[in-house]
């Protein structure tokens, strides 16, 4: 049987690993493989020796105890490496996140790291919903707030995507509203603007329909095969195919190791994975 060709890892989509599951992480690192919980009964064992990974994606709301970690410095050295970065702020729906002031501190002891060309800033998801007073809010203002922070640190890529509510969304007991076709493409060309004069570009996750109405934005490929190829300082990137994970998607090709038996303690309810309650 052929060996299988080296792969990029994502870690993860379906938890905050970073934040909550670091020990764990950097345990199957250091022995060179992992095996997760891939659902209805299966589990899945991955290779991480350096010779069978390409680089890894990271992803969380919450990168101080990843930074922390001793071996993290030891990743970098054997690994490339990209950083998404989720900051948004809207503790009604947010219960458990860390302060706002204490993420953009990590946001910049990352950036300092690693580079702000490998960290990817996510204001995600854009969202509407019934607040505890009974009224309509969004969650859209802290973005123009936390802009310029992410603009001095020298990140110049925001990824954004407007809430797609699905029914496990009002089991958790808010009431998500949805958007107007019209209200995307108004709010999208206001973020555009605002980060363009930042020099900050922003891409969009899963709404296609953006694109050409609310230019300069562009298609965001979370999983950027491009960016990863510029990005890579040990000549082992390949060019990857593309490899969507819902319509709209333009990510290439990953494996994702993280389970959604790992439930995220931060608890947040527009969360499409499987929050702590």
């Amino acid at each position: 049987m052929a060996k299988p060709q080296p792969q990029y890892i994502s870690v993860s989509r379906r938890t905050d690993i970073p934040r909550f599951f670091s020990r764990d992480f950097f345990a199957a690192w250091r022995e060179g493989s992992v095996t997760y919980d891939g659902g209805y009964g299966r589990g899945y064992t991955v290779s991480l020796r350096d010779e069978d990974v390409l680089g890894y994606i990271f992803w969380s709301k919450d990168f101080a105890p990843f930074l922390a970690a001793p071996e993290f410095d030891a990743l970098l050295g054997r690994a490339n490496a990209l950083f998404h970065f989720t900051i948004n702020h809207c503790p009604e729906l947010e219960p458990r996140v860390a302060p706002l002031g204490e993420r953009l501190a990590t946001l910049a002891r990352l950036c300092e790291r690693v580079g702000p060309e490998r960290v990817l800033w996510r204001f995600d998801p854009v969202c509407r919903y019934v607040g505890s007073a009974g009224s309509a809010r969004e969650n859209l203002a802290p973005f123009y707030e936390i802009l310029p922070t992410v603009a001095g640190l020298g990140i110049r890529r925001c990824y954004f995507s407007f809430m797609t509510a699905y029914a496990k969304h009002q089991r958790r007991g808010v009431r998500f509203l949805a958007f107007t076709p019209e209200e995307k493409r108004n709010l999208s060309r206001e973020m555009a603007a605002a980060a363009t004069k930042q020099g900050v570009h922003l891409y969009n996750c899963c709404n296609p329909e953006l694109l050409a109405a609310a230019s300069p934005i562009r298609q965001a490929h979370c999983i950027d095969d491009d960016l990863l190829a510029s990005t890579d300082r040990f000549g082992r990137h390949r060019a990857l195919q593309r490899k969507p994970t819902r319509p709209g998607c333009g990510c290439a090709a990953s494996r994702d190791i993280g389970s959604y038996a790992q439930r995220c303690p931060h608890g947040c309810y527009y969360c499409y994975a499987n929050p702590q309650r």
